[in-house]
């Protein structure tokens, strides 16, 4: 008998051989030519309008030329977030962090200042980091999808078959602020709620140095550094093993078949989120310890942030010189000394040295403090006219004066022939009365044309050097040790002054054409403290706005709802007078990123920079005696006074940085209760969304595939990183849609209340007060803390509510706008007249 042969079996090996397949990820079909090879590329994203999201992606994405949402110019970009520029206006990144370049069918056209020739914005100007994508939340109605395809590198680039997909997700990772090249975290979860930031992968999403990229689902190899921070964050010992770990992933689906020609292709989309109510668990845990250890931590971290804010002093002093060397030359500065107006003066001088006084031993020295007395005058006319309530009237009514202006109309060019002008000059004859005042004096009244020249001359050289960081030089007469760093910074606040009376005139003609009247008794009001309401930071946000909206008018949707602003009153001079007010506000934004700074660095040093800013106010003071700068409408903490007087200070010097540094430090050991504690608690209790608007994002997309057959492991295919982008913050006013609260209608409201009970109808909110929690109203505070034993439950009308809210509205809102800091929300206030429907 013949037995017969088992039945054949396929056996799969112990140990499956990798595939040579090639995969890689590319372009959706949808968004690629499918005439030309297809490359490598990341997802890309795409943003939609509507909560019908899913359903006008999948209508696009089945035409022949898909049309999705378009990509506004000012909307769907944005700055970089402040914590990753440093307080030089210099990006914390990677060049290579970079925006991807619009498709010219994706962006709406748009004009506008700093626009780059691919339509994107790119900041206030030329120095302005790049601007890149800024996605939007459904908080704003905005839902962004994230879409590819996965073809094979064969002939045809074939789509890998659809039945191979195992699995596919998305991943968002959050930018580390570095510079020498792109480091990324992953968010690990300590629970739904819970979780960090930590780089558990490079940015090849490689665990550990040389290993192969990792398995979204299973975490393993890490580093050692990695392995410390999740050791920490679990709060485990660090001989314990860790829980198994698997990067956050939403998943993806495939395109289903039927929408165009996606039965063609591999693609794989989904939804991206950019939302997480999971809030960041505080990596610093300052308060993880004694109180002595809390504040040596604060004094120690005050410090290292200190000591990198100070190292940007210089670059920002040669970002801000061409700016302020503008305001200097539009607000305060005579015209420049000709030549021949040089030569001039020359000669006068050669003639007063060859005929000194008798016995005055060297006549140059006395020359020379001459000229630098007759300089100090004209700073001392420059500063009272600035400071004139007269000069500010003169703003408001438009008659803004220049540079020039100001110097003749001050009397600093006749300030050398004042009375009694050089009689502190040393008088070494025997003869009666000052022949050295005498001298000079005799001079001045046969040439005063002249010494307005050699004035100017002195003034232009001192200046230069001030500008340039250079030691004050001696004059070209003689030496004079009269003029010093504290009367160029003066000068400097003579400036800010003219720049304040330039806002004013622009804030009153932008006022008549608003309201009909220049409200002048608001922008030159006193407040309670003895200074101007409207300083110059308010005024400038308020131009701001103003003009903002008003370069808009080419747009019809953009147009604002007033007439156009002629700026009449202020005539021919509005060029320079706009100048004037951009000028200060580039010196302020190039001081920006270092108040962000300063201010993180903690609040002692914060206090410090304002004990500082007095101390430079009486500087100032003694050179140029004065009321205090505050009821000149100049405040010293804001900017652009501060950067340019206080901190970093235009001319800096380390040793009121290093002063300031060990002050602000000491602060936390020598009040560990009162500061150190408090500000720990409060930096560890600070609440850490998932996302936020103060980081880069990006995102990656993997793709779990079968092998062609059962001997082949199944693969995961990640794709590049896409674009990167930052989160809109949720009052983010860019991408806010428009919300209408129905007011109730009074007289149905009325009608209607009899009905309720026969209606059934319960339009009530229900209040809860737990026992000894009611509040009378009316009653002292001290009365009401626990007036009574039991609970109570008071239900209101919601219709009630309504009308409460909007009139508290209108009480509050009636309040700020009153104050200079909060006149900007009457920009977005607009109350329009609408017919009742049916008339």
């Amino acid at each position: 008998m013949v037995s017969k042969a088992p039945p054949a079996r396929l056996l799969i090996p112990a140990q499956r051989r990798p595939s040579r397949e090639r995969l890689l990820a590319t372009l959706p079909f949808f968004l690629r030519n499918l005439a030309v090879v297809p490359v490598e590329a990341p997802p890309r994203i795409l943003a939609f309008e509507t909560d019908a999201f899913m359903d006008d992606f999948l209508a696009a994405a089945g035409q022949p030329a898909p049309a999705f949402p378009a990509l506004r110019p000012w909307r769907d970009w944005s700055e970089p977030p402040d914590g990753l520029v440093d307080a030089a206006g210099a990006i914390r990144y990677p060049a290579a962090i970079v925006r991807r370049t619009p498709d010219a069918a994706e962006i709406e056209a748009s004009g506008g200042l700093a626009m780059d020739s691919d339509g994107v914005p790119h900041g206030a100007s030329s120095a302005t980091p790049a601007w890149l994508r800024k996605l939007y939340l459904p908080l704003h109605e905005r839902f962004n999808l994230v879409a590819f395809d996965v073809v094979c590198g064969a002939a045809g680039w074939p789509p890998v078959a659809r039945s191979r997909i195992k699995g596919s997700g998305a991943i968002v990772r959050r930018l580390v602020a570095r510079t020498d090249s792109e480091h990324w975290e992953d968010w690990i979860a300590l629970d739904e709620k819970h979780g960090a930031w930590i780089e558990v992968l490079d940015a090849g999403l490689r665990p550990a140095s040389g290993a192969g990229q990792a398995d979204p689902a299973a975490l393993s190899g890490l580093s050692s550094t990695a392995t410390v921070r999740l050791h920490a964050l679990f709060g485990l010992a660090a001989d314990a093993p860790l829980p198994t770990l698997a990067l956050n992933s939403q998943p993806l689906n495939l395109l289903p078949p039927n929408v165009g020609k996606a039965a063609e292709h591999c693609t794989l989309y989904g939804y991206l989120p950019v939302f997480s109510s999971a809030r960041e668990v505080s990596a610093e845990r300052l308060t993880a310890d004694s109180i002595d250890a809390i504040a040596a931590r604060m004094s120690q971290r005050t410090g290292d942030r200190l000591d990198a804010l100070f190292l940007s002093g210089a670059t920002l002093r040669g970002a801000a010189t061409p700016y302020l060397r503008t305001l200097l030359d539009d607000t305060v500065l005579p015209a420049r000394p000709t030549a021949a107006q040089t030569a001039t003066a020359g000669a006068l001088v050669a003639g007063l040295l060859s005929a000194p006084p008798f016995g005055l031993a060297h006549p140059e020295n006395a020359l020379a403090q001459g000229i630098d007395l007759a300089v100090l005058k004209a700073l001392a006319c420059l500063w009272i006219k600035a400071a004139d309530a007269g000069t500010a009237n003169a703003d408001c009514d438009g008659n803004v004066c220049s540079a020039a202006q100001l110097w003749d109309q001050s009397g600093a060019d006749t300030a050398a022939g004042s009375a009694a002008l050089f009689e502190s000059l040393p008088d070494p004859s025997s003869f009666p009365g000052n022949q050295t005042a005498l001298w000079l004096a005799a001079n001045v009244a046969g040439s005063p044309g002249t010494w307005d020249v050699l004035v100017r001359m002195r003034l232009f050289q001192l200046v230069d050097a001030w500008l340039a960081g250079s030691v004050l030089p001696q004059p070209a007469q003689g030496a004079s040790s009269l003029i010093g760093e504290n009367h160029l910074a003066a000068l400097c606040v003579v400036a800010l002054l003219r720049l304040r009376g330039c806002r004013l005139g622009l804030t009153a003609s932008i006022n008549k054409t608003l309201f009909g009247s220049d409200k002048r008794s608001e922008l030159l009001a006193i407040g309670p403290a003895g200074k101007l309401e409207f300083g110059i930071a308010a005024l400038g946000e308020q131009i701001d706005a103003v003009l903002a909206q008003e370069s808009g008018r080419g747009d019809v949707q953009a147009t604002p709802p007033w007439p156009s602003l002629a700026f009449t009153e202020i005539g021919g001079e509005i060029v320079r007078v706009k100048r004037v007010h951009q000028t200060g506000l580039e010196i302020a934004r190039i001081y920006a990123g270092f108040d962000a700074a300063l201010a993180a660095a903690g609040s002692a040093a914060v206090a410090q920079r304002d004990a500082h800013a007095g101390t430079v106010e009486a500087h100032i003071a003694s050179a140029v005696p004065a009321p205090s700068l505050a009821s000149l409408g100049l405040i010293l903490t804001e900017q652009p006074a501060c950067g340019l007087l206080v901190l970093p200070a235009f001319r800096f010097e380390h040793t009121p940085f290093s002063t300031l540094r060990n002050a602000a430090a000491a602060s936390y050991t020598a009040n560990k209760e009162k500061l150190a504690l408090p500000e720990a608690r409060a930096i560890d209790g600070l609440p850490r969304l998932r996302f936020d608007a103060e980081h880069l994002y990006a995102a990656w997309a993997w793709v779990r595939i079968a092998g062609r057959t059962p001997c082949e492991p199944e693969r995961i295919v990640w794709t590049p990183r896409s674009e990167p982008f930052s989160i809109a913050d949720p009052t983010d006013l860019l991408g806010a849609r428009p919300a209408s609260i129905q007011m109730p209608d009074i007289p149905k409201l009325l009608r209607d209340i009899p009905r309720i009970a026969r209606a059934r109808a319960k339009p009530f909110a229900g209040i809860a007060a737990p026992p000894g929690s009611g509040v009378k109203v009316g009653d002292a505070m001290a009365d009401t803390r626990r007036d009574f034993g039991i609970g109570m439950i008071c239900n209101f009308g919601i219709p009630i509510l309504t009308i409460c809210a909007l009139i508290l509205f209108n009480i509050i809102f009636s309040i700020l706008i009153k104050l200079p800091a909060f006149s900007w929300m009457l920009f977005l206030k607009f109350c329009l007249p609408f017919p009742k429907r049916g008339s």
